[in-house]
């Protein structure tokens, strides 16, 4: 347990290198928010939180209460003046015994990392400890460099890097993880002492560093894993960061019993369940809200979202399933597209680009090839065949259509809702349905068959009649009508 331990979660930056013109806070990993990352680690500790606001504060806010309620506390640090000014800006907050402050592009940081650098802390009795990090990416220069020597310990920014170049390791880089953990007597003395930066006016925080060292107080450090704490300030780096928090997952459910085709290719996000024996195939992409049973099977290219999938259920390839409940041994696809909170029951067949939306679909029912079924319900044992729909929109409102039981629904039948399909009912192939067909009854809805007899030697006919006439009037004109030009 991190006891007297608070934490300060600077979320104030513009995120100007993110050039998409809102804060990058609210960016999502795997279907999170990113400020949620570090919010929810440090909620799990039972550390309370205080957060540094500033560009489009009104968001990250509004984000944070949805998940915490008001479980924490802001500062607006107005005029951004540096990661020191927005420091400062806590002060009247601080309550505990230690300042934990970490940044809110942190999404990969774990809660036993934190617990390592609160029991390094203890142990050193240090005024401050922090985490570092080891970058051999030569590439990357956009870390401050943690450096040691017999005058003590201080960080360089990287903007400083020319200044300091003879003190810098060109092939190893241990780089400053911005994670501080620090005693809140030192904390309060010497945050007033950061020295203003001549060049841009701002305070970095990263100068208590040096201040404590000048100072003989003992400042520690630990070390972890560069990826844990990669910074986060492009578009490019957020596709990094995801990849490796995708690859977590995907490595978590595998240890799980769950089989990936190819995993590179799998979307996966934070809060998917999996059950055991399931297949995921190349390029699925599954979102927020999803739970897949156990043995199921989910093809190629398929997109499932906010659903609940019960055990042995096949969805084959190119499938789109948002906001539904399919139960147990049902079968989706290839090209279907299920939606707006349908509910299949056990045992559906619903075949290619089929689409559902707003409906109950009962056991055993197949709906098989290129139909509509929307605001529907559909009893046990029905069949529908290819082409059939639902016509449930007015050009107002939207109507309900109800096929009961055991009724087999002939191809391309359109149902003019409202309408009522009885138990065992039958409806002939291409009606239109405009009215409650009774139980065990054979709906007709269409026009009556007129076969034409010898319609083919009377076109001939015609056919023939019309060239000799052409050939007759070139014979006499030696020129071609316009009217025989013309296509027919």
């Amino acid at each position: 347990m991190l006891s007297n331990v608070e934490a300060i979660v600077l979320a104030a930056g513009k995120s100007t290198r993110f050039n998409t013109g809102k804060t990058k806070l609210i960016e999502k990993i795997c279907g999170q928010e990113m400020i949620l990352y570090p919010a929810t680690l440090l909620n799990s500790l039972n550390i309370p939180m205080t957060f540094v606001v500033g560009y489009q504060k009104e968001v990250v806010v509004s984000l944070l209460k949805e998940r915490f309620n008001d479980n924490f506390k802001t500062v607006d640090q107005g005029e951004q003046r540096g990661t020191g000014h927005a420091i400062m800006c806590t002060q009247s907050t601080w309550t505990q015994d230690h300042i934990l402050i970490m940044n809110g592009d942190t999404p990969l940081i774990k809660p036993h990392q934190l617990r390592a650098l609160y029991d390094k802390h203890i142990s050193t009795d240090a005024a401050m400890t922090f985490m570092t990090a080891y970058n051999i990416d030569p590439t990357i220069n956009n870390y401050g460099r943690v450096i040691e020597d017999d005058k003590g310990i201080s960080i360089i920014e990287a903007s400083e890097f020319e200044q300091f170049a003879d003190k810098l390791d060109k092939d190893v880089a241990c780089i400053n993880a911005g994670i501080y953990l620090l005693k809140r007597s030192f904390l309060d003395k010497y945050i007033t002492q950061l020295p203003k930066n001549p060049t841009t006016g701002e305070f970095y925080f990263t100068e208590i560093v040096k201040l404590g060292s000048d100072a003989g107080l003992t400042i520690s450090t630990i070390n972890i894993p560069f990826d844990t704490v990669r910074g986060i300030n492009t578009l490019r780096e957020l596709w990094s960061a995801e990849q490796i928090k995708k690859s977590e997952l995907i490595g978590t459910w595998m240890e799980k019993g769950v089989r990936f085709g190819s995993a590179q290719s799998v979307h996966i996000d934070l809060d998917v369940e999996i059950g055991q024996g399931s297949s995921i195939g190349t390029g699925v992409q599954l979102f927020k809200g999803t739970k897949i049973g156990t043995n199921c099977i989910i093809e190629s290219f398929s997109m499932i979202s906010n659903t609940h999938l019960e055990d042995y259920v096949h969805i084959y390839s190119h499938s789109n399933i948002k906001d539904s409940t399919i139960k147990h041994h049902s079968c989706i696809g290839p090209f279907a597209h299920v939606r707006g909170n349908t509910k299949l029951a056990e045992h559906v067949r619903v075949g290619n680009f089929v689409e559902i939306n707003r409906s109950e679909v009962g056991a055993y029912t197949r709906i098989r090839h290129m139909c509509y079924i929307g605001d529907a319900t559909i009893g046990k044992y029905v069949s529908l065949g290819a082409g059939s729909i639902t016509c449930n929109f007015d050009g107002i409102e939207k109507h309900k259509t109800e096929i009961q039981d055991n009724a087999f629904i002939g191809s391309n039948t359109a149902f003019v809702a409202p309408v009522i399909v009885g138990k065992n009912a039958y409806t002939a192939a291409g009606s239109v349905i405009t009215q409650n067909v009774p139980d065990k009854a054979l709906a007709i809805a269409r026009s009556r068959q007129f076969n034409k007899e010898d319609y083919t030697m009377v076109k001939q006919q015609k056919k023939n009649i019309s060239q000799q006439l052409e050939a007759a009037y070139i014979a006499a004109t030696k020129t071609v009508p316009d009217s025989f030009n013309e296509n027919p």
